[in-house]
């Protein structure tokens, strides 16, 4: 019988995927959240809070994305393919939230702005850890040669 290989973190890797996974998570908790609002299972719900679960799929993205970015092998495709996934799921998130709250993101509040720092906040960690990672690989090389001289 045929052994069936899934690698879950290498499919993980990619960050469509990822966006996919993040703002399918998404659409599922805010859907459960206006089933029981519409099924009168919860008390009247503040419909901002939409916004806030599409802001927290963001973040969330953004800190799953950056921290996986470690173990890309072509940095600067994983860049590309990060930031195009990061504007499509803001944007998907927004949309959803506008849907299922009827409130767009000039009336709920300050939730552009959230969005801009959430931006430039993943913009920030995107490049933290290609730092990291830069200092080590040099680390690994000096290691390397540390490692020739004392043979």
């Amino acid at each position: 019988m045929p052994k069936i290989h899934f690698d879950f973190f290498e499919k993980i890797q990619t960050p469509p995927v990822q966006a996919a996974c993040v703002g399918a998570l998404v659409i599922v908790i805010a859907s459960i959240l206006k089933l029981l609002i519409v099924t009168h299972a919860m008390e009247s719900v503040d419909p901002i809070i939409f916004w806030v679960i599409g802001g927290a799929g963001v973040l969330f993205f953004a800190l799953m994305n950056s921290v996986v970015s470690l173990a890309a092998t072509d940095m600067n495709r994983y860049w590309l393919f990060s930031t195009l996934s990061y504007a499509a799921l803001a944007v998907s998130c927004a949309v959803m939230a506008f849907a299922f709250s009827g409130l767009s993101i000039d009336a709920a509040g300050s939730f552009r702005w959230i969005f801009v720092v959430l931006t430039f906040g993943y913009l920030l960690f995107l490049s933290i850890m290609r730092f990291l990672r830069k200092i080590v690989q040099v680390a690994q090389k000096e290691d390397g040669k540390w490692q020739e001289r004392m043979k």
